[in-house]
């Protein structure tokens, strides 16, 4: 019997492994991130983007088109491995401001339609 020879279990095990890093890696793709670049990027820089992703999609309506323009610009950035590795988690700071106001008045409209 061969001592490097993988068992059933092992086998299982590494099968397994790859489909939740598969699934994993998906997710992580829909929420509008690199999976190449996710384990080196800032925290801060993460949260922006995913931020940004969400603003143009879900909220587009209320973004003033100089907003939308930090954000699309922010995007790109991010988008490009050479150019995000550039970034200072401290250029994140636009984009967050962006997505507190945008939540800000998200609530305020929420709190209207709870009172009517």
């Amino acid at each position: 019997m061969n001592k490097n020879a993988l068992t059933s279990k092992q086998h299982q095990i590494n099968r397994r492994s790859k489909a939740d890093s598969q699934a994993t890696d998906d997710w992580i793709q829909a929420q509008g991130l690199s999976t190449s670049t996710f384990s080196t990027t800032p925290l801060r820089l993460l949260q922006a983007q995913h931020q940004a992703q969400q603003l143009i999609t879900h909220h587009g309506n209320f973004l003033s088109p100089s907003q939308r323009q930090i954000l699309d610009q922010f995007i790109r950035q991010m988008s490009n491995p050479k150019t995000q590795r550039r970034l200072k988690a401290s250029q994140a700071n636009p984009v967050l401001n962006i997505a507190s106001k945008i939540n800000r008045q998200l609530f305020r409209q929420h709190r209207q339609l709870n009172k009517a």
